[in-house]
């Protein structure tokens, strides 16, 4: 694989990809050249960090998106000067920024822009110890479908996830008959998010493959043999929503979109939506008041003033959609009516 040239004017050139390079491949490029170059990772060369940072991040605007790249591979920038949502013009720092804290699941992947609560003895597989507001992202993301590959996969697929008993180094996880209702099951698709003593897992996607009921945790097998052992609050499932409730952007109301993350700080789902808007955008931040997510989903209460609930896992048994109410069945066996905005998915 050729090495990245930021001085280059050719997009491929600036990631150090070919020219057939996969989205994984584009989105591992611009991942590795993103942390390196990300202003606020080079205090003392800030100006020229921006710059690079930029252009890294312009490169992979363009290959990541299909159509984009369809069209700069047929008529170079040029072609993408006023087209649809072309970025041939060059992309603002606020642009970077808001496409950088896409990529990472809406959390910058610094310290000092997000908490957590994870434990030492979260990672089994090697590594370290230890009227609502819209928010829109840009374009979309590698694959088309959720976060970017953060460690050698994205959403699809997952080889070599199915039917292994543990990870390296690992305990094996529950059985499948051994998850309680209120679980997450078996094989569900989650995002790694707001670890604080291993960040590089942060916007990673796995899968569950176990719950430890003495931990109240569960087994996460990611691609690369690693298997994590998370708190609930330290993932969130890639589900589908519907919209509704937004009047700033009434069309945005009765789509359908996949959760692509939570941003604990602003209270607010990182969401693809099924059918990109007129401004070419796909990725917006939402309100959980303003997703319904669909029965059997399995979520976190928040929020309540009888906070014996708060916290606790729960399965969403029924929707009551004129009263914006869930019907959820709690760990502690008791089922409540509880807003839209009360549970994480």
């Amino acid at each position: 694989m050729p090495a990245p040239d930021i001085k280059s004017s050719d997009y491929y050139k600036v990631l150090g990809v070919e020219r057939g390079a996969s989205d994984n491949e584009i989105a591992k490029a611009y991942k590795k050249l993103a942390l390196k170059y990300h202003p606020d990772k080079n205090p003392d060369n800030k100006e020229q960090a921006e710059e690079n940072f930029k252009v890294i991040t312009e490169a992979y605007e363009v290959l990541h998106d299909a159509d984009k790249r369809k069209t700069y591979d047929m008529h170079g920038k040029a072609g993408l000067q006023g087209g649809s949502g072309g970025m041939g013009g060059g992309v603002s720092r606020a642009q970077a920024d808001e496409i950088f804290k896409v990529f990472f699941g809406g959390n910058y992947p610094f310290s000092m822009f997000f908490g957590g609560n994870d434990d030492d003895d979260f990672l089994r597989g090697g590594g370290m110890p230890g009227g609502a507001r819209v928010i829109f992202g840009s374009g979309g993301m590698p694959g088309g479908s959720g976060f970017a590959d953060m460690g050698g996969g994205g959403f699809g697929g997952f080889p070599g996830m199915m039917g292994k008993g543990c990870g390296k180094g690992g305990r094996r996880p529950s059985a499948p008959s051994q998850l309680p209702p209120h679980a997450m099951p078996i094989d569900t698709v989650v995002v790694v998010q707001s670890l604080t003593k291993a960040q590089e897992h942060n916007g990673k996607t796995g899968k569950i493959s176990g719950w430890d009921q003495s931990k109240g945790r569960y087994e996460v097998e990611l691609e690369g043999d690693t298997t994590l052992s998370l708190r609930p609050a330290n993932l969130c499932q890639q589900c589908s929503v519907q919209i509704v409730g937004i009047e700033s952007q009434a069309d945005l109301n009765g789509q359908s979109g996949t959760i692509l993350g939570f941003n604990e700080q602003q209270g607010r789902y990182m969401l693809r939506l099924k059918q990109r808007m007129d401004n070419g955008r796909d990725v917006v931040g939402l309100q959980p008041c303003n997703v319904i997510l669909k029965q059997n989903t399995r979520v976190v209460i928040q929020g309540l003033s009888n906070e014996q609930f708060n916290g606790q896992m729960a399965n969403i048994v029924d929707i009551d959609h004129k009263a914006q109410r869930y019907t959820v069945q709690c760990a502690n066996g008791k089922a409540i009516k509880i807003k839209f905005d009360n549970v994480i998915c």
